[in-house]
């Protein structure tokens, strides 16, 4: 017998999925590193000649849910993090996010002692 919670999250997570054009990628080409490649890149810096190069920003779902995390952790204070990655062709891959420990407004930064 078929649980129709679970019926319901199966299709739930499917329309996430369908409506955020969620990708498997697989793990082995994206955490590759390839020199040659990244020197390739940065040797002719086509975002100099074109301002608008880059095209789609991949989010991985760790780093997502860490973002989210960290937004509604600080309420109504503007809040910093910083994003990891790497770039291939006209693609940022964002694979992990780590919050920072400061308090921002719009016209001040606040970096406090923590860490």
């Amino acid at each position: 017998m078929i649980d129709s919670s679970t019926t319901e999250a199966q299709m739930a997570l499917k329309r996430f999925e369908l409506e955020n054009q969620v990708e498997i990628i697989d793990e082995k080409a994206i955490f590759h590193f390839d020199e040659t490649l990244v020197d390739k890149l940065y040797n002719e810096k086509p975002w100099k000649k074109d301002v608008k190069y880059f095209k789609k920003v991949k989010i991985g779902a760790t780093a997502l849910i860490k973002m989210v995390m960290h937004t509604k952790s600080g309420g109504d204070i503007e809040v910093m993090g910083m994003m990891q990655g790497k770039v291939l062709g006209d693609t940022f891959y964002i694979m992990d996010s780590f919050a920072l420990p400061v308090e921002a407004t719009e016209t001040r930064v606040n970096a406090g002692d923590q860490g």
